[in-house]
Order: C-alpha cells, then sequence, then structure tokens
C-alpha cells in the first residue's frame, strides 16, 4: 500500500490521473477565427458524430495569449483524450502524426478553418490529469494522517491534491514552502475549511 510506503507514490493511491495530447497548431492566416475569445471547451453532451476525435476544447492562443510572442497568425491549441482514452494501451494512442491530423480536423468541424498549418507540433502527456473521483477527500484524509507520522518533517502537495491548473500548483508550492516550519502537511488546503485555512494561511497569502 503506497499510503503506508514511505517510498510509494501517494498520489497514485489518492486519484486516477488521465492521458491528454496537446496539438499547437500555427497559420500564417491572422483571421481564422470566427469570434474572438479564449476558446471554448467541448462537454460530453456533444454527439460523438461532432466529436470523433474525442477533443476536449480549443484554446484560441492568438486572444489568449497575445503577447506571448511577436509572430503574427492565428495559432491554436487543440486538447484530446483525456477521459476519453481511459483503459487505453500504449499502442492505442494516437502518434503525434494522429493527433496533427485529428487536431486539424476538429478546428476544421467546429471553426472550418480548412488551411492547413505552416506549423503544428503534437505532444503525449502521459497520465499527467488527477481525476477527483467520489471519496476523494476521504482518501486525501488517510494520507494527511500517514504524513503527520513524520512529525513535521515532510509536507505534500501537487495537482493530485487540490487544483491542476498552473496557479494551484504555484499556490500549493508557496504555502508548503512558508509552512513546512509549523509541522503543516500541505494537505490542509484541500481539507481545511476556509475559516481554518485562513488562521493557517502565511503572511501575504489569502484564501
Amino acid at each position: 500500500d503506497g499510503i503506508r510506503d514511505s517510498t510509494g507514490d501517494w498520489s497514485s493511491d489518492v486519484c486516477s490521473r488521465s492521458t491528454v495530447m496537446v496539438v499547437n497548431l500555427y497559420y500564417t492566416n491572422p483571421d481564422l477565427v470566427p469570434t474572438p475569445g479564449f476558446g471554448y471547451l467541448i462537454p460530453q453532451s456533444v454527439p460523438f458524430t461532432q466529436n470523433p476525435e474525442f477533443a476536449l476544447g480549443v484554446v484560441f492562443d492568438s486572444y489568449a495569449t497575445p503577447d506571448l510572442d511577436a509572430s503574427p497568425g492565428t495559432k491554436l491549441t487543440v486538447m484530446l483524450g483525456g477521459h476519453y482514452w481511459d483503459g487505453r494501451s500504449d499502442a492505442e494512442l494516437p502518434t503525434p502524426e494522429e493527433g496533427q491530423k485529428m487536431a486539424e480536423q476538429v478546428v476544421a468541424r467546429h471553426l472550418r478553418v480548412s488551411d492547413k498549418p505552416d506549423v503544428a507540433r503534437a505532444w503525449l502527456h502521459k497520465n499527467c490529469i488527477p481525476q477527483y473521483t467520489v471519496g476523494h477527500r476521504q482518501r486525501l484524509q488517510s494520507v494527511d494522517e500517514e504524513i503527520k507520522r513524520w512529525g513535521g518533517r515532510l509536507s505534500v502537495g501537487g495537482a493530485w491534491v487540490d487544483g491542476v491548473g498552473v496557479n494551484d500548483c504555484i499556490f500549493s508550492g508557496v504555502f508548503q514552502g512558508m509552512t513546512l516550519h509549523r509541522g503543516y502537511t500541505g494537505l490542509e488546503l484541500a481539507l481545511e475549511s476556509k475559516e481554518g485555512l485562513r488562521a493557517k494561511m502565511p503572511p501575504g497569502l489569502t484564501v
């Protein structure tokens, strides 16, 4: 049991994780996005005929992060897979070339983009998105009790605890770094009430 083995991976005992392929598409044509905005997510209610690639969503990087570089044009990020790929073996996951083709099909169907991308890159991120299933809090409480046996010498954090975003992970790391001397486990961010957490926040951090 990883929770009782000090060398084990606690995160694998607490939650499962999904695999995502991220495909970046760049077009020199700057006018391919019909409506400016951050992008869109694709809910499970969308029928298979409209999303056979199992896309999770598309980010309009040209508008979401316009100052990231000086290159003009249309920049899109297509996310594929996630929970749709749960249970698949490595052999059943798409190659980067297949992922690029799938991403092009997604933006052609949803955004009517018929241009071929001038640059395309696809990356497969295995087990990268934690899934907070029923019982997550109870499993975290078990880990919290186990960490307390270390007598304040251990603190943990990360996306598997509470919050998969970059901001959540940074906040978790800062909280750990500023409170380890107090003997905290790092799981307070997920387990404490808002009132209890406010009392434990170090100066400069707010809930």
